[in-house]
């Protein structure tokens, strides 16, 4: 692009490429569009592995704009350079007809290199080869995980997000998208799938862009590490202008795709319904709604390298306090500083009112939460809570999902002759699961393993 804006980038050229309305057409300025946004559309790869960023706040949004600029500046000059080497003669390029399959090729060929011209050339092609081979990557790594993320919400055939055994990734969703697409390119029908994908990328681009305009009212006080530019204030909430900008930009695109080529129309119809149906049919065979989440729970054990939980909920019921427990917290949550919360159950025997007053075990139980505000520092929250009889499991199941925790450490009651292992109020809350639950046994003649379900 440097150095054919240096040889031949001509801007008076450009400017007498342009006949509009012959030149290009009205109709193919129009559908071009469309077409060249699907050149954008690798850059929202970055938000499929965002969970993998350690501080997404600041890390995605310089990734994306990184990413913008980049993808912006190719887009403007290179163009500009291939048109200034093979301009527009009555109404035709070299770049649509000659050079239509390579035209990187074309542009290295015109801008006259001299002895430098064959190894560019061949410069070229590896470098057309290996984009290629990242954009199919980035496409298997966004469709692998994608179809991951839809296999846990049950919205897929929980078959398809099965992980490989050694490689822990979703082999069959990409064996089967893959193979998808190579039985797609083999009719070598180019510009028909490209009016497909813009298609198929305007319109869920609108899609997304309309669901983050209906985010901010649905959960206006939902946390947000990070907001884009341009935001205005109407009846109380913050309307993003790039979404609503960008949602009628894309809307605009796709309804040109759409009524400028009737094929694409019909197949994209047909692409949709069939989604659609193979969701319902799937839904409704799982006795599943609609349009409630479910997320399937997957079970996983507690290894060395751990991962990191937003929010961890540390119960401990009546004045069974295990140490380890509350250090086991803070080490999930260490590298984010994320909050723990000390929840401490005081059983009241049935006989007598549930807010009788209790100062012996109420007091303990605070002891019990300054211990734990010791070990994990400032982050460290609690309050003890006064239950039934075999109630504390369901209180703490009711408090993990009122706070959304991400994980519940947890110890199991003093074994005694004929008890059960885990005691009523552990097995209550491994049968609700609402997250992660991890076990912390308390070491008697030898340290047993740690558990997690």
């Amino acid at each position: 692009m440097i150095v054919g804006g240096i040889l031949v980038l001509s801007p008076h050229v450009l400017v007498h490429n342009v006949d509009f309305g012959t030149f290009p057409t009205l109709g193919n300025f129009l559908i071009a569009i469309p077409v060249g946004m699907v050149a954008y559309t690798g850059i929202e790869t970055i938000s499929n592995m965002a969970e993998e960023a350690r501080d997404y706040g600041k890390t995605i949004p310089r990734a994306v704009g990184g990413v913008v600029v980049a993808v912006a500046t190719i887009y403007a000059f290179l163009p500009a350079v291939a048109l200034s080497a093979m301009p527009v003669v009555n109404g035709k390029t070299q770049l649509a007809t000659t050079y239509a399959g390579d035209p990187v090729l074309g542009v290295v060929k015109n801008i006259n290199l001299g002895v430098f011209a064959r190894p560019a050339e061949v410069y070229v092609g590896i470098l057309a080869a290996t984009i290629l081979f990242i954009a199919t990557n980035a496409g298997l790594i966004g469709v692998s995980r994608l179809t991951y993320s839809m296999g846990q919400h049950r919205q897929l055939p929980e078959k398809l997000r099965q992980l490989h055994p050694r490689f822990r990734t979703p082999y069959i969703a990409i064996i089967v998208f893959g193979a998808v697409a190579c039985l797609t390119i083999v009719p070598g029908k180019a510009k028909f799938l490209g009016t497909i994908y813009a298609f198929g990328a305007m319109l869920s681009f609108t899609i997304a862009h309309v669901s983050v305009i209906a985010l901010r009212f649905k959960e206006p006080d939902h946390e947000r590490p990070w907001r884009g530019p341009g935001n205005i204030r109407w009846r109380g909430t913050d309307i993003p202008l790039f979404a609503v900008f960008g949602g009628l930009g894309t809307l605009i695109a796709w309804v040109v795709v759409t009524v400028l080529n009737t094929s694409t129309l019909i197949a994209g119809t047909v692409w949709l319904a069939i989604g659609i149906a193979t969701y319902v049919f799937y839904r409704r065979r799982q006795g599943l709604s609609l349009t409630e989440t479910t997320k399937v729970v997957v079970p996983k054990p507690v290894v060395e390298r751990e991962v990191e939980y937003e929010s961890v909920l540390v119960a401990i019921e009546d004045e069974q306090y295990n140490a380890d427990a509350v250090a086991t917290a803070v080490r999930l949550a260490a590298r984010r500083r994320r909050g723990i919360h000390v929840l401490v159950t005081i059983t009241v025997p049935a006989n007598a009112p549930i807010d009788a007053a209790l100062p012996r075990q109420e007091q303990a139980a605070q002891g019990l939460i300054d211990s734990a505000r010791v070990l994990g520092g400032r982050r460290v929250t609690g309050h003890w809570e006064k239950v039934r009889p075999g109630e504390a499991g369901r209180r703490i199941v009711d408090e993990a999902r009122e706070m959304r925790a991400r994980a519940i450490v947890m110890t199991p009651p003093r074994r005694r002759a004929g008890a059960s292992l885990f005691g009523r109020t552990l097995e209550t809350v491994l049968e609700e699961r609402p997250c992660r639950v991890i076990i912390e046994w308390e070491p008697e003649e030898a340290p047993a393993p740690r558990v997690a379900a």
